[in-house]
């Protein structure tokens, strides 16, 4: 398998290895970052604040922005 080499801040390195499991490889620890990442739509109404009406409100002028 191919490897590269990226060269990184040391603060940025060492908020790594706090966030790497023991025995997880950097590979891994990445492939698990991001597929933890979540797109707008799983922020919609997570703070329970607005109904499902002004979610989907909020949810559309998201997109439309994102369109730009």
């Amino acid at each position: 398998m191919p490897s590269h080499n990226v060269a990184i801040q040391k603060a940025v390195f060492e908020a790594l290895l706090r966030e790497k499991r023991r025995g997880e490889s950097f590979t891994q620890l990445f492939r698990r970052l991001l597929e933890q990442r979540g797109g707008l739509e799983d922020l919609v109404g997570a703070w329970g604040v607005a109904g499902k009406k002004a979610d989907r409100v909020l949810l559309r002028g998201l997109r439309r922005e994102r369109g730009r």
